[in-house]
């Protein structure tokens, strides 16, 4: 049984950290003032604004900082700054008993895909969303909106427009996934969320077609492809041929490593490394529908 972290209300204290890259701008400023313009009170990680190399600070400050946040019951969520590199260097050091015992929602994407897998293990909700170094970006308005819906009325009600090459279908189940090479790198662990039966959502970026299409065989290998309720299709954000071309649109991928079986899969879902970013509610039951009208993802 899932716990589900209380929704939050004006008053309540948030956590802010860097546990994977610094930033490298200001962007996050405007972000912390939607935080405090919802009515939350800022708890700034001692190391947040910490270097160390590309990353925030050392592995010691970016794992005290979070442990910290995880360990006091009077944070009611905590959001990383921005994502990266470096929370898989994390995990196995943190002890998540405290966290367990008083769950919080932790926000984020990216590399915080590694956590956000983790703490589905310990049968906690998160949710993979926008972070305060995207909050204000053009064309995030309504992600922004939605995720305040999310964390203080507990709704979500996204709908989104057909693809073509969509699977229709219905499902309801919880969400589980994130970036595919973030997924890809917690496989054998004990961070990898179980898939079967679940909704499995996918994003990228930056990736070399040949290297996706690597990524998402290596899922379809391993067993994760064939158990699933559902299939959500996120941004593959600057993913583009190399040099070795393979001739394959990520929807081409995608269709064959998932010929045999029979969910229903929605593409160019407005999730991921996108200005609209959608909130995602993980390990909390959704209902996905996708027909001819359109692609629903709701309570």
């Amino acid at each position: 049984m899932f716990q589900i972290p209380h929704l939050l209300t004006p008053g309540n204290r948030v956590g802010i950290i860097s546990p994977a890259s610094h930033p490298t701008s200001e962007q996050w400023k405007a972000g912390l003032r939607v935080l405090t313009d919802w009515g939350l009170e800022i708890v700034l990680g001692e190391n947040y604004l910490a270097e160390h190399f590309g990353l925030g600070g050392t592995d010691e400050q970016r794992r005290a900082d979070l442990q910290r946040m995880l360990d006091d019951p009077n944070i009611q969520a905590i959001f990383p700054l921005r994502g990266g590199y470096g929370v898989s260097r994390l995990l196995d050091g943190l002890d998540f008993t405290k966290f367990i015992e008083h769950p919080k929602w932790i926000v984020g994407f990216s590399d915080i895909t590694a956590l956000l897998c983790h703490i589905d293990t310990l049968s906690i909700a998160s949710i993979h969303g926008p972070m305060p170094n995207n909050f204000c970006q053009k064309g995030g308005e309504a992600a922004l909106a939605n995720l305040h819906t999310l964390l203080f009325e507990g709704r979500t009600e996204i709908r989104t427009t057909i693809h073509p090459l969509n699977k229709h279908g219905e499902a309801e189940s919880s969400i589980i996934g994130g970036n595919l090479s973030l997924l890809t790198h917690l496989i054998g662990t004990n961070s990898f969320p179980n898939p079967k039966g679940k909704i499995l959502f996918i994003e990228e970026v930056g990736e070399r077609l040949y290297h996706v299409d690597r990524l998402l065989l290596q899922l379809k290998r391993a067993g994760y492809l064939s158990d699933l309720a559902g299939l959500i299709i996120g941004g593959f954000t600057d993913c583009k041929e190399a040099s070795l071309e393979i001739g394959l649109r990520v929807e081409d991928m995608i269709l064959e490593h998932t010929a045999a079986y029979n969910y229903p899969i929605a593409f160019d879902f407005p999730a991921g490394h996108i200005p609209n970013n959608q909130p995602l509610p993980m390990g909390k039951k959704i209902k996905f529908l996708v027909n001819a009208e359109n692609v629903q993802v709701t309570d």
